[in-house]
Parts: C-alpha cells; structure tokens; sequence
C-alpha cells in the first residue's frame, strides 16, 4: 500500500473515531471484562420505569463467574436502579451473557434530578473490574391544572357582575407558561355529578378524563386512521415533491395516508376551477375518481395579497368557493395552504415590500377566501405554513441576526431565489400540515427526511408551535371544531355576556408551583333564569397539553309584569256587551304562569257597568313577551255617553305554597253614544214635470241614546237636479223625528221613473233613503238639415236632397210630411213616408226632385212640414230649375309611343252635350313621379256652343330613358270654366319606343386555310314596339357587310351575304366573326353575334421547321470544347413538337451535349406554337489526343396535326488541332541525321551500353555480394516509356481490362477489340478510347 492510500485510511479511522466519540460512555475497562448496554442514555417521566439489558463479555481464556453492583450515590433519591441478578455465572471465554437492571424514577422528579449511575462487574479470582456509567434524566413533564380557590358554581342576578379567583398549578417537571381561555360548555351532565373536573394527568401524553388534551409532546404512538389528502397547487406544491414530504411524517405517526397532487406552474385558483369543471380533465376524474377526506388549494403566491377589490382577487375568491362546493359534494372538506411571503418582500407590489408585511397580507388573503367558503356553507380549514415561516423568521430576529443574510435557519428555508421552498421549507409546511390535518405533534417524529437532526427538530417545534400554541382556538383545524369551520362567526361567548381573564397568560411557573388567575363576569341584563357552563381551559405553551374545569354561573329568576288597558278605543255602548282587554308584559327575566282578578275598585262610584274575565289565567308566558287578558264588559242599556265604569285587574304569580301579586291595574272605560237613526221619504213615487220640478218632505227618526243635529246629504242622480228647501241640519232629541223639506227638476230629455238617493251620517253611521219620481213625457222634435238651403235641378234630370229628423223630446212620434209651393214641371218624392221616431232617435230622409224637360229655370220657395196630432214643424228651402251642362271627349287610339328623336301625336276629340254655350279648359296629369317625356297639348283653352265639336292635339317626346316598358298612364280631363264639376276624362297609355333587333346568322363555307374565304347570311328582326332602322355591319373583319335597313314592327328583313378572307398569318384553330345591328330609334341599343369557322393547318411545303446555326464552324484543340447556338423556327401556323439528333463521320472524335435554352435543361426534346422558334445550345467536347476533322449534321423529327416530317441541318465543320508530330531521324546540335542513320546510331550505342554494363558487374561481383536493389533498378530502367494519355483514354492492362477515367470502374472490353477502339462505359455512360 503506497504511503497516500495509508494516509487515507488513517484518516477516515480518525474521522469515524470523532463521529462515535458523543455515544461513547465514559468507562473504565479490564481488558479481560467487555461491558455493553442496550440504553446508554435513559430518559423517563415521572412515575415510569425502564429494564436496561447489561451486556458482559468473557475477554479472557477461562470461564469465569462476576458480580454485579450499581453505585448510585450521584443520583437524586427519585432515582430506583435494582441489578436482578447479583451475579453473572459460568461465561465462557469470548461468549456474553445479559442481565438486567430495573431503573425507576419516582413521582414528583423535575429535570434538575437528572444524572448518572455506575454499574461495576467483577471477577473475583483475580480481582479484575470494568466500570459502565449510564446516563439518567427525567424527560421534560408538562401537566397544567386549573381549579376554582371558591365554588365552581356563581349566583348572579340578570345585568350583574363578579370576580371568580382561580389557581393554576404546575404538574409537570420543568417550568412552564400557562395560557387561559374560555369556552361555552353546553353539556352540564358530568358536572352536576361532580363539581370538580380537574386534570388527572397522564404519563402518555392524554388525560384520561377526557380533560386534558396533549398535542404531540409524548412519545407517537401507532393510529388505526387512515386519510387520503389531494392537493391541488402549483411550483410550492411540487418542489421537493410536498405530498411524498406529507405522507412521509404521517406514515411516520402511525397513520395509513394516501397523498396525490396536480400541480401546474403558476397555476391560480381560477385555473385550477376550469380544469375541475371540465369534463375528461385530469383535475376533474382525480377529483372524482377516488374518495378524499381532504383536498388541499394553494393559490399562486401573490394574489391572496391584492387588495380584495382587485379582480384578480376576486377571482382566485370566487374560484375557491367554487372549487370548496365542488370538493362538498364528493364529501370531502378543503383545507386551504397559506402559502409564505418572499424572503425578501415582493419587489412588484410595494405593500408587500418585506417579509413581514407580504406575510401580513397573505394570512389576511387566505383568511378572507375561508370566510367566503364558510359563508356558502362548505367545511374550510387553513394550514398556516406561512405563520409556521413567520414562526422561524421572528425567532431569527429575537436572536439579532439578519434574516436575510445567509447563516441561519430561516434564510435556509428558501432555494436561491428567495421564493421557492428548499427542503428545509417543505418539510416544515410537511409538519405543519401533518399538525393542521391530524393535531398530532411532528416533534419528535421518525421520518425518513434526510436533514440535519437539529434542524430537523427545530422545524418540527416551529411547526407545532404555530399550530398548537399560536393559531390554537382560531378554527384553523378539523379536530379543533366539529362541523362547518366557524370563520367570522365570532367569539363562542354568548351575546351580551363579557366573562374574560383579567390576565391570560401566567409567565414561568416553576415545577410544582402555582399562580393565581382572575375571570372577570358581566352578565346582561336580559340573562334568563338559567345555568350557563364555561369552560376553562388552561394550556401549556412549551408542552402544547392543556387542562380544563367548568364554571357554572346560575343567573336567578326575577319575575315582573306590567300590564295596561290600552283599548279605549273599544266601542261600549248601552244595553250591549263588548269583548276587550288589558295587555300585559313579562318584564321579569324568567317564564310566568299568572292569575288574574277583575273587580271594582272601593273607591269607585256605583257601577253602570258589569265585567268578566275571559280567562282568568295566562301560562308560559316568556321574558319580553306580551299576552292579553281579555273580559267581556256591559253597559246598562238606560245610560248615555256621559256614563263611566270603573275595575281594577290583580295580576298574581304562584311560588312554591305563596302566592305573591305582582301587578294591580285600576282603569276606567268610557260609554260610548249609541247611534241609532232611519230616513222615511213619500210612500208613492212623486210625477213631476221634468222642467218645473216638485217639492216633498223626507223624515229622520233618532232612535239612539242622545240628542244630535242630523244633516241631510243629496246624493248625485244622472239626469235630476234636487236641492233642500229647508235648512241643511235638524236637531232631534231622542226618540223624536225631524223633517226637511227638498225640490226636485228632471232633464227634459227623460221621462218615466227615476231614483233620488239621501243620506245621513252621523258619529260614523250612516242612514240611507231612495225615493222614485215619475218624469212626465215632452214632445220634441230638431231638424239635421241638408248641406245648403237650396236644390239645384236640370231640366230633363234629378237632384236628391239629404236631410234627417231627431226626436228630442220624451214621447214618440209619427210624423208624416207635407211639401208646398213646389214649382210647376218639377216633382218631388220621399224615400220614407211616415216618419216613426222613439225616443233620442233619429231618421234620414232623402227627397228626390226630378225637372221636366221643358221646366223652366227659376228659383221658388218650399215648406217641407211634419206633423204628429197637435204637434208640427216646418223648414223652408229654394228649388232651383238650372240649364243642363255637359261635355264628352273621346278618342280612336289610347297608346301613344315616345321617341327620343321626334314627336308623336294624337288626336282627341271633345263635344258639348250641354244646353248652353260654355267654355272649357284641358286639364293634363298622372299619378307617376316621373319625367321621362315631354308633352305639348293644343288647344289648352276653348269654348263650344251647345252640340259643337272640338279637336284637341297631343304631342309627346322622350326627354330621358328609365320610363317602365309598359307605359306610364296620363290623364287627359276637359272640365268647365263655369261648373267644375262638369267634366269629362280619357285615360291615354304613354309608352317609350322599344328597340329591339335580333341576328339570325348561316354559316354555309366554315372552313378554310389562309388566304381562301369563309361566307354566309345575315337576317335581321324587329322584336321592338315601333317600326326601325338598323344599320348591320361585321366587327372587326371586313366581310363586305354594311347595310341599312328599315324593318316594321315584329317584321324579318332579306337575307344579306358576307364573306370573310382569312389572313395569311392566321393561326390553326378556331375563329370568329361577329355581327351587330344598331338601332336608328335608340342609338344605344346594339344587337351583336357571332359565327364559328376554323382554319386549317398549312405549312409551306413538306418541311415545318426551319434549322440554323449560330456559327459556320468550330474549331477547337485537344482536351477542350465549342460551343453554337441551333436555332428551330416553326414555319407553319400549328402547334408541333419535335426532337433531335446528330449525326455524321468521326463521330467519335467528338461528345456532343445539348442544353434547352428557354429553360436551361439538357434536353433534346421541343414544343413550338405556329412561328415560334426555339434555341438549343449545342457543346462539342473534343474525344481525341490528336489532329482531326468532321462535319456534324442534325436532324429534326417533327409532329404536327398527326403528320411526322424529317429536316437536316447544313453540315457542321468541326476541326481539332493536335500536337506537333516529332522529325522523321535526329536534330542535334545543329546536326540533322537521317532516319536509317538514326537508327544506326542508336544500336551502336545500345550495343556500347549493354558492354558497359557486363564490365560493371564483373568488378561488382569481385569486390562485393549481389545487391537485389541494384538489379530491380537495372530492370526498371529497361521499361519502355509510355506517351501520355488524352482526354477520356486509357489502356488495356495484362487482363485485357481498363479503368474508366471519368467513375475509375473496371471494366471488360468488347470481346475482339483491337486498339485503338471506343466504347460506352455501362456505369457513366461516357465514351471511352482505348489506345495503345
């Protein structure tokens, strides 16, 4: 082992040696003796015990037997240690055996008795001893108690006050801090039993009484309760994965938990509200899919901070109350998870510009959403996890460190950011929620959460701290209050009582010491009778155990009533009994049961009145409330209303055997005036003349108790006036009568029976009288005159005059007519007769006066008279013989068309039928608004004598187009200067000229090529309302067609010939000629068609396309390429399409490629529309080493219409220029020498250079050994060298094969070949020479 590694080893030996050291106990050992025990550290509570195991081992070689002794002279006396066996016999060596020790620690210990003890083994051959010392303390004991110094149970009267003095002691080991607080016992069973119920305690944390209650400071003991939590939260739920945190301490505590959570970064609660109430979503079937006993909601971090009017937070508002309903009805009950502030404030928001004040905020937010729950009815919790950070952070501060600075525990709550929880922060929102959600302490608990042992338990405490000491009684938690969360239900003290602790908190009472407390009590003064139990709880702030005893306060009964006759305005009258009452009041402070007592006072004078009781008891009657004591009372019937009665009601309550009077009520009631009183009027019905009127009496008789002064009151009565005679008011003494005395008028209009009503009124009651009249019937009769007092009739006609008769009197009447003074030739005759009117009804009449021919016109007087017996009446009015006057105009025609380009006319003809010369004038008009014409008409004005003739002209133009096709209807009226109503009229259509040509084209040549004639008919028809011109020519071709030609309405003209020359540069297809006709009537009617023909393909002799080169040659060296351009021109007027190809000798010199201009692709291929040409650019690459020459030609395969048509090119010269070929025999230093002495020259000097050679190798061998080198050298110089290879050549090696100098591919040769020769390489596709 190198000297590092031992180093290393040494080190972590030294590094376990330290962490080992705190457990080692301190011992003095023999080497032979090895002492161990399972407890090196006991710890127990007053009153327990504990075994300890001692474990002895024989280190020597022998058996060997040891005694035992304890030495416990450092021990407090509470302190019991028994060895239980005094000896350890017969150890085997290296074997142990164990014995035990029995440790206890007596009732009343404290912690300063803590210590330690030795145990000492022997071995007593030799005299060997090992020493063990074994630490002992007593475990912290918390065990308030709280009792009355006096009686639990306080006499106070309603709206009393009192001091209760109180002991509190300290039970437990350790000196403690008491907190007190008050709750309503309703349950006061057990304590009638027993009036004490003070705290037993109990070793294990849970008072037995049921009295006191230990929050988690024992040891955790094992729970059956299972609980299955979700919650709902974004990134502060799932970091450090918080549910797994929770479930974790809860498995821990005993508890069967299931946890799950669906987070979502950033998520409010509104967001988390749409997914639980969208069907399918994951929120919703976890919601629903399982069954939960608690769901958890966290809202994003700042928003239960904004003011509660921001919409914001009145959304995440809403949204919990809705997801609060939603979670009620799968049963399961919200827990809201108050989140914490940032460490170092909110820097968006300057409300919550630090911890603190971002803390305040939030528990304010979350508060406020629990109090909207609760107000909707659903079950709402609050895990204060923020208050537990507030918890941790205020503890930092009290120790004058920096909370913001890193180096302490609430720093380490945050992750970098100073808003997301560390572990540290989620293990102590873990614990506060296990707290909040079970109420059993996380101190002391057994999970796996891998932090430090001391930050640990320090989370733990805040955790229980802030949920048992700081928010206890707050209704944060489920096990706190049963039901519905009491969130803004105020204070559990009832209304109107104050009963408070003068001082709530007793500071640092020593182990085993006690400290006085003082309950202040003020009680309403509406308290009922009763006994109101509070109890008191006194609580441990450092144990979290309270204890608690009853205090009953007895509120004594008080009776009272008040009673008061407040029904004076109950009627008694004489002679009648009335039913009243006295009301009455519990003002006492407890239920009554009275009974009453009606009498006379002794004082009073005699009584004209008697009184009863109803009932003469009132039960159960509450505090505050009110009853009525009701009695029936009777006047003597011979009294007035100045009368008085007088009784005194005695109100009396029943205690155990007395009976004690708690109220007496003396009160007066009043006689009231008996009112009785009738109206008598005439026994028959009283005739009066409508419009005289008569007088008659009405009588009164006063029945009642006094004398009074009656007045009388005329009631309305449609169609009759009636007023008092007499005076208005009559006094009548009782049992007397008064009379008055009225007239009455009727409404000349009406007749027979009508009905005046009367009144009296008198102290409220109301006598009524109805007396019949009989109007007498009145004849009368009015006229409805006709519309003028005079009657216009012509000679040889009739005239009707209108008129009607009213009946307005009260009778009927016949009336029958008379007419005279009616003039000669005229007469006269009545569409009714006789005349029968009823009463306010009338009758038209209508006279019909008829005027011989030969009357003469003058105006006479007549008298029309009606009459029924004695009564009659006349009107009087003019007949008047007039001359006759009347006129006709006619006509032969009622249509009248208007053109744009001249007027039309017609004549109308008018005549006067009339007896005399009038003058007449023509009246022009329609109903359209309208102007598309204009009209002149003559004459306007004319006079004709009677039986003469007229002719009238109409003349019309169309001034502007848009008139319905129709027409538009004028009217034409001649009417009288003289008499307007002497008139005649013709109705004349006016319609706008209709232009409408129609083509009729034949085609009879369709067909043609260029240069030769296609040719037809044309025929045109009128379809208009008016005959036309129209003028008919070709567009845009001249077909030899220009006519004018007039054609009548509905009417065809001739046919017309045209014939249309086809261009010669027309194309192949289709065309067409189009024909139009313009009307002369309306110029802007236009009538066009058009005719189909087709031009044939024609091309100039057998070719169709023209070739050309850009170029007459090329020229080009080896290893390079040229280039031309070939142009093809279609010469025909058709689409074609076509190919190439080249052709010609020493083709293999060459590699031609062909690139398609128009589009830049390597095609051979072409399309061209009639005349179009295209360019192809044509490269030559040269495919030779050497000197050469071809020609090349290209040939043109063409389609067109279906024919297929081959052209040539001119051939092409190409020329490639090669290298200079070598002289034919030597050149040298300016000497030439023949070829055959060239040749002789070079074998002398071959034959010289192989004799050198020889003679080299001789003197080699001799002076040394061969050298392979040396003759691989010799032979490479006796290869022949090779000439260079051209573009694309090769040569065949010892396999008859080549290589392809463009892809490198080996290849074959055609069988036979023979250098040099071309082929194609299969790979490539490129051409190949193979040379020599």
């Amino acid at each position: 082992m190198s000297s590092r590694t031992g180093r290393a080893v040494c080190c972590v030996l030294v590094l376990m040696a330290m962490s080992l050291s705190p457990m080692v106990v301190p011992a003095s050992a023999h080497s032979s003796i090895l002492l161990s025990v399972d407890v090196q550290h006991a710890v127990l509570e007053p009153g327990q015990s504990l075994n300890i195991t001692l474990t002895v081992e024989n280190n020597a070689s022998s058996i060997e037997s040891y005694s035992i002794s304890v030495d416990t002279g450092n021990l407090a006396s509470v302190w019991t240690v028994i060895p239980v066996d005094n000896t350890v016999d017969n150890v085997f060596p290296t074997w142990t055996k164990n014995t035990t020790l029995v440790v206890r620690l007596a009732d009343g210990a404290t912690v300063a008795d803590s210590g330690s003890f030795t145990v000492s083994v022997t071995e007593p051959d030799n005299g060997y001893t090992s020493m063990l010392t074994v630490l002992v303390s007593v475990a912290p004991a918390y065990q308030p108690s709280l009792s009355a110094d006096g009686s639990p149970l306080v006499h106070l009267e309603a709206g009393g006050s009192t001091n209760v003095s109180f002991t509190a002691q300290n039970l437990g080991t350790v000196t403690d801090t008491f907190l007190l607080d008050v709750e309503v016992e309703p349950d006061l069973a057990s304590w009638w039993a027993n009036h004490t119920n003070t705290s037993t305690g109990n070793t294990s944390g849970n008072s037995s009484g049921g009295d006191t209650t230990d929050n988690g400071t024992g040891s955790n003991g094992t729970n059956a309760t299972s609980l299955s939590v979700l919650m709902m939260g974004n990134s502060y739920t799932g970091a450090n994965n918080l549910a797994t945190l929770v479930d974790g301490v809860m498995d821990a505590d005993g508890y069967n938990a299931t946890l799950s959570s669906l987070n979502g970064g950033g998520m409010k609660l509104p967001q988390h509200w749409q997914n639980v109430n969208t069907s399918g979503d994951q929120w919703n079937t976890t919601l629903r899919g399982s069954s939960w006993d608690y769901v958890v909601l966290q809202d994003q971090s700042q928003v239960p901070t904004f003011p509660t009017t921001n919409g914001m937070w009145q959304d995440s508002k809403n949204a919990s109350v809705s997801l609060s309903g939603a979670i009620a009805d799968e049963g399961a009950e919200t827990v809201l998870f108050m989140t914490w502030g940032y460490r170092n404030g909110d820097s968006l928001n300057s409300f919550n510009n630090n911890f603190t004040s971002m803390q305040a905020r939030l528990t304010e937010g979350y508060t406020r959403y629990a109090e909207n729950i609760s107000a909707a009815g659903h079950a709402v919790w609050i895990a204060p996890v923020g208050l537990a950070y507030q918890t941790v952070h205020d503890g930092v501060v009290a120790d004058g460190d920096d909370p913001t600075v890193s180096g302490n525990l609430f720093y380490d709550l945050y992750t970098s950011d100073g808003s997301h929880p560390s572990l540290s922060g989620s293990y102590l929102a873990a614990c506060v929620f296990h707290a909040a959600i079970t109420g059993q302490a996380c101190t002391g608990s057994s999970d796996t959460v891998n932090l430090n042992a001391s930050v640990k338990l320090a989370l733990q405490q805040a955790a229980d701290d802030t949920v048992f000491n700081q928010t206890s009684g707050m209704s944060y938690y489920p096990w706190e209050t049963s039901g519905t969360a009491a969130f803004g239900l105020g204070s559990s003290v009832p209304q109107g009582w104050y009963i408070q602790w003068q001082d709530d908190e007793l500071a640092n009472i020593a182990a085993g010491g006690s400290a006085s407390a003082t309950l202040s009590i003020t009680v309403p003064a509406d308290a009922a009778p009763d006994f109101y139990g509070y109890r008191l709880t006194v609580g441990s702030t450092n144990g979290n155990i309270t204890s608690s005893t009853v205090l009953v306060v007895e509120i004594e009964a008080e009776p009272s009533v008040a009673t008061a006759f407040l029904r004076q305005s109950d009627v008694f009258l004489p002679g009648i009994s009335t039913l009243t009452g006295v009301q009455v009041t519990n003002t006492g402070n407890t239920e009554l049961d009275l009974d009453w007592d009606l009498s006379v006072p002794p004082s009073a004078a005699p009584n004209p009145c008697t009184g009863s009781l109803v009932s003469a008891s009132t039960s159960n009657l509450l505090p505050d409330a009110l009853d009525e004591v009701e009695m029936l009372i009777e006047v003597d019937e011979d009294v007035d209303s100045t009368a008085q009665c007088h009784f005194r009601l005695t109100a009396t309550h029943a205690v155990d055997d007395t009976v004690e009077t708690l109220d007496v009520l003396d009160f007066t009631v009043e006689v009231d005036e008996a009112v009785n009183f009738s109206l008598v009027g005439p026994l028959a019905a009283v005739d009066i003349v409508p419009s005289v009127g008569g007088n008659y009496e009405i009588r009164l008789s006063n029945h009642g108790s006094d004398e009074a002064t009656f007045f009388l009151d005329v009631e309305d009565a449609p169609g009759l006036t009636t007023v008092l005679v007499s005076a208005s008011g009559v006094t009548v003494a009782a049992g007397e009568v008064g009379t008055w005395t009225v007239n009455t008028k009727g409404d000349v209009d009406l007749s027979g029976i009508l009905t005046q009503a009367f009144s009296s009124t008198y102290n409220g009651q109301t006598a009524t009288l109805s007396v019949d009249l009989n109007l007498l019937e009145v004849d009368g009769m009015t006229w409805l005159p006709p519309s003028e007092d005079r009657v216009l009739v012509v000679p040889g006609s009739s005239t009707d005059m209108a008129f009607g008769l009213r009946n307005t009197g009260t009778s009927n009447l016949t009336l029958l007519p008379t007419l005279s003074g009616l003039p000669a030739n005229v007469d006269a005759s009545f569409d009714v007769q006789n005349v029968e009117l009823t009463r306010d009804t009338e009758q038209g009449i209508v006279i019909t006066f008829t005027a011989a021919t030969g009357a003469t016109p003058a105006t006479t007087p007549v008298t029309l008279t009606y009459q029924d017996g004695a009564f009659s009446t006349s009107y009087t009015f003019d007949v008047v013989v007039v001359d006759r006057q009347e006129v006709m105009v006619n006509s032969v025609q009622q249509r009248l068309f208007a053109s744009p380009l001249a007027e039309s006319t017609m004549t109308v003809e008018a005549t006067n039928l009339g007896t005399a010369s009038d003058v007449y004038a023509v009246e022009w008009s329609t109903e359209s608004l309208g102007s598309w014409f204009e009209f002149t008409i003559s004459p306007t004005t004319f006079q004709l004598e009677a039986g003469a003739s007229q002719q009238i002209t109409v003349g019309v133009r169309e001034i502007s187009t848009g008139a319905p096709d129709n027409g538009v209807i004028y009217t034409l009226r001649l009417v009288s200067t003289s008499d307007e109503a002497v008139s005649d009229s013709l109705n004349i259509t006016v319609e706008p000229v209709i232009a409408a040509p129609h083509l009729s084209i034949e085609v009879d040549k369709s067909t043609a090529k260029p240069g030769e004639s296609v040719y037809g008919t044309v025929q045109i028809t009128n379809h208009g309302n008016t005959e036309d011109t129209f003028t008919l020519t070709t567009v845009g071709k001249d077909c030899g067609l220009d006519i004018t030609v007039t054609v009548g309405v509905g009417l065809s003209s001739d046919r017309f010939g045209w014939s249309c020359v086809i261009a010669n540069d027309a194309p192949a297809g289709q065309e067409a000629v189009s024909f139009r006709a313009v009307s002369a009537v309306r110029t802007n009617v236009v009538a066009e068609q058009g005719a189909l023909y087709s031009v044939e393909p024609n091309w100039p002799g057998d070719t169709f396309v023209a070739l050309s080169f850009a170029d007459g040659r090329l020229s080009m060296g080896v290893d390079s390429s040229a280039s031309t351009i070939l142009t093809i021109t279609n010469l025909g007027n058709a689409d074609l399409t076509g190919s190439l190809d080249d052709y010609g000798n020493e083709t293999g010199l060459l590699v031609v490629d062909w690139v398609r201009m128009s589009d830049d692709v390597a095609a051979t291929d072409f399309s061209l529309t009639a005349g179009s040409s295209v360019d192809f650019k044509l490269t030559i690459t040269s495919n030779t080493a050497r000197s050469g020459s071809t020609e090349l030609t290209v040939r043109v395969t063409t389609v067109g219409e279906g024919v297929l048509t081959t052209a040539d090119s001119v051939p092409l010269p190409i020329s490639i220029e090669g290298p200079a070929l070598p002289p034919n025999g030597l050149s040298a230093l300016g000497i030439d020498i023949s070829q055959s002495a060239a040749f002789a020259t070079m074998g002398a000097g071959w034959l010289l250079a192989l004799v050198a050679i020889q003679l080299l190798r001789r003197r080699g061998s001799d002076g040394a050994s061969d050298d392979p080198d040396t003759e691989d050298d010799s032979e490479e110089d006796d290869e022949k060298e090779l000439p260079e290879l051209g573009y694309n050549e090769c040569r065949l090696d010892g396999e008859s094969k080549v290589n392809c100098p463009t892809c490198d591919a080996r290849l074959g040769v055609p069988r036979g070949s023979t250098p040099p020769f071309r082929f194609t390489c299969p790979q490539c596709e490129n051409k190949i020479r193979v040379v020599e």
